[in-house]
């Protein structure tokens, strides 16, 4: 499998997410500061300041854990897919949308799911257990990947259109990848969406890509990687 790795995009976010990491928590202490000295401006800023770093810590949280962690989500990804041949392509922060794997059969976009406990399906995606703090502070919480991954589909459609016919146009496929080690996969037969651990990633796409009735021909795909080489 090749791989396409916006080296530069990833170092820049990971430097973002390290000061407002320290910013997140310099911007907290001095809330706290202020309310050794109870006075109403000190009140107000105080509270200001515990809003504005709450906010900041947020933002803080989603560059670290898709930046600056190790490994980091696309790492852990592009392991579990380096087995497959060459004739696909695994691009990472370098499409327009955030990771792209690109083969013979079709396109894949792989969503991670950060969410603890137990994973289910239930007319939505739904968890049960995990940790209270972690989903209150958006680092363990279910989310909506079923939204994201069709966002992300319409994004990398209307890319690739601008390419190629409309009966050039490749299937396109999303999967949805567990990366809690805590998290457990329960009910999920009525899913609108495949969803796996990091570890059954790459049998997951060959045995779906092994029962896909077309090939995309050596030129179409071709015309598909060189327009993302391209970005535009």
């Amino acid at each position: 499998m090749n791989q396409v790795i916006n080296e530069k995009l990833i170092n820049r976010n990971k430097k973002i997410g390290n000061i407002t990491s320290i910013l997140g928590i310099a911007i907290l202490i001095a809330g706290l500061i202020l309310n050794f000295q109870p006075t109403t401006v000190n009140t107000i800023l105080s509270f200001t300041a515990l809003i504005v770093g709450f906010v900041v810590a947020q933002i803080s949280t989603s560059y670290v854990n898709r930046f600056g962690r190790s490994p980091r989500m696309d790492e852990v990804f592009g392991e579990n897919l380096s087995k497959l041949n060459n004739d696909y392509t695994f691009y990472v922060y370098s499409s327009p949308i955030p990771m792209l794997l690109v083969g013979s059969s079709g396109l894949w976009i792989p969503i991670p799911v950060s969410a603890s406990g137990e994973i289910y399906f239930d007319k939505k995606w739904k968890q049960r257990g995990g940790s209270f703090l972690f989903k209150f502070f958006g680092q363990e919480n279910i989310g909506k990947p079923t939204i994201e991954a069709v966002n992300n589909e319409k994004v990398i459609r209307e890319f690739i259109s601008q390419h190629l016919d409309e009966s050039e146009m490749p299937p396109i496929n999303a999967v949805l990848v567990s990366m809690n080690p805590k998290a457990m996969i329960g009910d999920v037969e009525n899913a609108p969406l495949p969803i796996v651990k990091p570890d059954g990633l790459r049998r997951h796409i060959r045995r779906v890509d092994r029962k896909a009735e077309t090939e995309i021909s050596p030129e179409i795909l071709a015309k598909i990687n060189a327009a993302l080489a391209q970005g535009k």
